[in-house]
């Protein structure tokens, strides 16, 4: 038995080296976030098949969740969010949109997109 457990262990010594980190990273980043909820539901003392009600999903999907695997999309992050109070996103770096600012970036692309298709109208009247 031991020496099974000695096998195993290099063997998965050895496939975590070939992990790239940036799939490391995304793995721990999944892993937390599957803790924080876990913990937010403890602490406020709900099951998951009761936070499976409050989100109207299957309690199986809230496993799937909280094992630490899944991709979470923003949306439903920020309903997890809005459920258990807590905060699981955070950004890095504040941006503030000025009305004038998000004018100007509109104004820019819609000027910008006519003009690739004034382009492509003229050449195709050419050709």
């Amino acid at each position: 038995m031991n020496r099974a457990r000695k096998h195993t262990g290099v063997l998965i010594s050895s496939l975590k080296e070939h992990i790239p980190e940036k799939t490391k990273e995304n793995i721990s980043k999944r892993m937390g976030l599957a803790a924080q909820i876990d913990d937010a539901l403890q602490k406020r003392g709900f099951t998951n098949q009761e936070f499976a009600f409050m989100l109207g999903k299957k309690p199986l999907e809230i496993s799937r969740w909280l094992s630490g695997t899944h991709n979470f999309t923003t949306e439903t992050l920020w309903e997890i969010e809005r459920l258990l109070n807590i905060q699981l996103l955070t950004s890095s770096k504040h941006y503030e949109v000025h009305a004038t600012d998000l004018k100007s970036y509109i104004v820019g692309e819609v000027k910008t997109a006519f003009e690739n298709y004034s382009r492509k109208e003229s050449l195709d009247n050419i050709l």
